[in-house]
């Protein structure tokens, strides 16, 4: 059985405290530049001083639908610019030029565009239908985020002054001063 000397304290429950070391300070706090500008938001958290609520488009669903409709489209141009360089084509071919519904018509204008034309057609024509859908859900689905605000603090005529660049020339030195 161990004993403890008399001399020895005993921890209080729940740990030792330990207190700071003399001299030590917590950090000041970030200057309000060195903060991000964006923050994520998420509900129920809360805002941080500085910031205040901003709302804007979904960018990745935006991003989806423009690149969704892109690739196909350009596709579609662009088989329809080398199939119509010829003039006897391009009433077959130039529906392709059309975005979203000029594949459905280009299926009825191409002579013996049967089995796997059919197919690309209709792949072509989804594809750009469903990058649409997505750019528009981009921005009906609005994304709530936290934009960092400056203080404007009011200045002197001299500190308006100051926002032009200066420039100041002498006999042996030159200065130019810029600030903002």
């Amino acid at each position: 059985m161990s004993q403890t000397p008399p001399d020895a304290s005993l921890a209080p429950p729940g740990g030792a405290q330990i207190p700071f070391p003399h001299g030590y300070y917590l950090p000041p706090p970030l200057p309000p530049w060195a903060n991000p500008r964006t923050i994520e938001y998420v509900e129920g958290d809360p805002v941080p001083r500085g910031y205040e609520f901003k709302t804007r488009a979904d960018r990745t669903l935006v991003g989806a639908g423009l690149v969704t409709f892109g690739v196909p489209y350009a596709l579609s141009f662009t088989v329809a610019s080398i199939a119509t360089l010829g003039d006897e084509d391009f009433d077959q071919f130039g529906p392709l030029f059309i975005p979203f519904v000029g594949p459905m018509i280009a299926a009825t204008t191409l002579e013996g565009a049967e089995g796997s034309a059919m197919f690309w057609l209709t792949m072509d024509a989804v594809a750009q239908v469903g990058g649409l859908l997505l750019y528009v859900a981009g921005f009906a689905h609005e994304e709530v985020y936290l934009q960092r605000q400056f203080p404007v603090a009011a200045r002197g005529a001299e500190a308006a002054s100051l926002r032009a660049p200066t420039l100041s020339i002498g006999a042996s030195s030159a200065e130019l001063r810029w600030r903002f």
